[in-house]
């Protein structure tokens, strides 16, 4: 049985980071939002913050194909990303269509150290410049102070993992290893739970 570990949460509580270590050590495909968009980006060019809307729908119904190609072959693989309500709904269907685990690690931190770190990455211009960063920090900013409402679940189990002091994977690793194993991924788990003591 396939498993798809989701990776998910706002905007800089260090979902990449994290979804890429774990790929490395599971050897698992990692189907990375922003990975998607950039690619678009490189050959459609970036404009404003609209384009940059329609680009994130198109990565999105990318990524989300191949997670449900992958998940009906049998083959398991991460999906790195903030999921709205129609990608967790997308999601949730090719998982039971596949009849496939979902784990979740649930990203999060305070608002205002999101804020801080936001800024300074919008600031830092590290990114690839189609995000517009800066162009969409209004918008971010109003977000990340509302209380979020209750995401609807994926049908698997959920850990959080909360950056609001840093991105110390001491604790989630092991607890991921121990879900993963219960889940029949025996040898992911130990590659994960390697990962955590490299």
């Amino acid at each position: 049985m396939p498993v798809c570990l989701v990776i998910s949460g706002p905007p800089c509580t260090g979902k990449s980071t994290l979804a890429t270590r774990i790929a490395r050590a599971s050897g698992w495909p990692l189907l990375a939002k922003d990975a998607y968009k950039e690619r678009v980006f490189d050959h459609l060019g970036h404009a404003d913050r609209a384009w940059s809307r329609r680009v994130s729908a198109l990565a999105w119904d990318l990524l989300l194909e191949e997670s449900a190609r992958l998940l009906g072959a049998g083959a398991s693989c991460l999906v790195e990303g903030n999921l709205r309500e129609p990608q967790r709904r997308r999601l949730g269907a090719a998982v039971a269509a596949a009849r496939a685990t979902v784990l979740e690690v649930e990203c999060r931190a305070q608002p205002e150290r999101l804020l801080e770190r936001y800024r300074a990455r919008a600031a830092g211009g590290a990114r690839h410049p189609g995000h517009v960063d800066l162009e969409a920090l209004a918008e971010v900013e109003a977000e990340l102070r509302e209380p979020s409402a209750a995401a609807t679940a994926l049908g698997g189990a959920t850990l959080q993992w909360d950056t609001s002091a840093g991105f110390d994977t001491a604790a989630l690793l092991p607890a991921l290893a121990e879900q993963l194993r219960r889940a029949g991924e025996p040898a992911a788990a130990r590659r994960v739970l390697d990962a955590a003591t490299a």
